[in-house]
């Protein structure tokens, strides 16, 4: 086993906080709750590292919720630096997501997990179909239960241009996606900001899902704005059910 990721801590790193930011069909936007099935790390041909996430049944039903979060850029930092203090670094979203994950599961943070090499089916984009290959795993999350906060968002379908930039198509185009813009350990409800700050009860949990559920993000128009909740709006809190045991970060189950 590897750890692949051991130099990626939140040391010297300002703490992350709860805020309320403003191929498949995109799911609603709402709290999920599912296993674990794939959580493999990669790379993209600049070099910013990625970690894919795969997770399976509970409110996932028999699809499938698939992410590649991108937790580095492309110099390999975990950070940026906070634009009104620049002695400050503050980490990556998708880092803080994927960091979150692993503390709201097994209680052990990112540069602590292990890797090992499995082999999965990977989309190739010149074959332009699944292959098997072999990828660094964290076998110790795999079905490991979690509970996310999904955000659909419409924004423009986009090309690269001649300087090999990704640029919004010319046809105005759109298309569909979903983030995890929040992740909650499943037994209490709590995200790690609340853990570490020492919370007795969840509260962020409804506050989130108050403001997002079934609301989509549209960032054609060049805001944060929504287009309402649907009639067939994602669920309201997750299915607690059967929840994990919880992590020494969320106290004792």
């Amino acid at each position: 086993m590897t750890n692949l990721f051991g130099g990626l801590t939140n040391d010297g790193l300002e703490e992350t906080q709860d805020r309320l930011g403003g191929g498949f069909a995109a799911k609603e936007s709402g709290v999920y709750t599912g296993k674990l099935k794939a959580f493999y790390a990669g790379e993209s041909t600049k070099g910013a590292k990625s970690i894919t996430v795969i997770l399976a049944g509970g409110d996932f039903g028999d699809t499938e919720y698939r992410e590649t979060v991108y937790i580095t850029n492309r110099k390999g930092e975990n950070f940026y630096l906070n634009p009104n203090d620049k002695s400050k670094k503050v980490p990556l979203p998708g880092f803080s997501t994927i960091d979150d994950m692993c503390l709201a599961t097994i209680g052990k943070p990112l540069a602590e997990i292990q890797f090992e090499d499995k082999v999965m089916n990977i989309w190739d984009p010149e074959q332009r179909k699944e292959l098997p290959k072999s990828v660094p795993m964290a076998v110790e999350l795999l079905s490991q239960e979690i509970s996310v906060g999904i955000i659909k968002t419409k924004e423009p379908q986009t090309e690269k241009d001649s300087q090999d930039n990704y640029v919004p198509k010319a046809d105005g185009s759109i298309r569909e996606t979903n983030n995890i813009d929040k992740v909650f350990n499943t037994a209490t409800k709590m995200t790690v900001a609340e853990a570490r700050g020492g919370a007795t009860e969840a509260q962020f949990w409804d506050k989130w899902a108050e403001k997002n559920n079934g609301v989509t993000r549209d960032k054609t128009t060049g805001q944060n704005g929504n287009a309402g909740r649907p009639a067939g709006a994602a669920p309201a809190g997750g299915n607690t059910a059967n929840a994990a045991p919880r992590t020494s970060l969320f106290g004792k189950s």
